[in-house]
């Protein structure tokens, strides 16, 4: 089963409902910053023989409530055996938000992942290295635990530095200073800003081919286009911010789990379970 573009049926105007490139490209950036809508919903007689989809948004509220944060364990909710009809209600439901996520675990299963109009809620498709579908199920939780655990399954613990060409300018003391990162890593993330450093073309170049591709991608359409990509490291990601025109405002090296700005607060979390408890009251006929 092809699972591109993502599947969710029912998608509102704004950022986030753009079709998916394949190339992982972005498109322009929304002239205005639109605030939380929520997802227009049938209502409760349309979708009283509904059971399975709303037993599926009873138990995810439930598991919110008592949720505290853990970045490994947190609620999910397996819907890969709902029906078409049970389906479309939780794709109208969650909608599509401005945060999305791209996996290829070692096995060769891919992992494709959109947050849901609600902040730190996400709908996760798992299919095969042939295009199968596996499962799908809903997380919630500041971003899938599966990103960065994969990403540091993928990397290397440790950087080599090779013989450099002697025409660089820093790429050898930043590579210096990227190794050095990795073997003591803190608490906060240790940034390099590569916007504020003299790097020449050459220099970025060298430092592109010698931290090499990762398996682990974040992408946002939000306030602004951010690109967080993981690097053939553990543990060392690139994050890229981007203006209009698709150049890069701002570009950094982040040596820690998962770089904060891709990651759903606690407030957010919170605001999302009173959205769903909401939408839930409206399904209900309560609201």
């Amino acid at each position: 089963m092809n699972i591109k573009p993502f599947p969710v049926a029912v998608v509102g105007l704004g950022p986030g409902s753009q079709p998916e490139d394949p190339d992982l490209a972005y498109m322009p950036l929304p002239r205005e910053i639109d605030s939380f809508d929520q997802p227009t919903l049938p209502t409760s007689e349309e979708v009283e023989h509904l059971h399975a989809a709303k037993q599926v948004i009873a138990d995810l509220i439930a598991q919110l409530q008592g949720y505290q944060g853990d970045a490994e364990v947190y609620p999910v909710q397996d819907i890969s055996q709902l029906d078409a009809a049970n389906r479309q209600l939780i794709n109208q439901l969650l909608g599509e938000g401005e945060v999305s996520c791209r996996v290829k675990l070692l096995d060769g299963r891919e992992l494709d992942m959109q947050e849901s109009v609600f902040a730190g809620i996400w709908r996760v498709l798992e299919s095969s290295a042939d295009g199968q579908l596996l499962a799908d199920r809903i997380e919630a939780c500041p971003i899938p635990a599966a990103v960065w655990q994969a990403a540091r399954a993928f990397g290397k613990a440790e950087l080599d530095i090779p013989t450099l060409p002697e025409q660089l300018m820093n790429a050898g003391p930043v590579l210096t200073e990227i190794a050095a990162a990795m073997q003591n890593p803190g608490s906060e993330a240790h940034i390099t800003n590569f916007s504020l450093l003299p790097m020449s073309p050459a220099d970025m170049d060298c430092l592109d081919a010698i931290l090499g591709p990762g398996n682990s991608g974040v992408f946002s359409r939000g306030y602004g286009k951010c690109r967080i990509m993981a690097t053939s490291l553990a543990n060392v990601w690139r994050v890229q911010y981007f203006n209009g025109m698709n150049s890069i405002l701002l570009d950094t090296l982040e040596i820690t789990r998962i770089p904060e700005v891709a990651l759903a607060s606690a407030d957010d979390l919170a605001d999302s379970l009173d959205r769903l408890q909401e939408a839930w009251q409206w399904l209900q006929g309560e609201y």
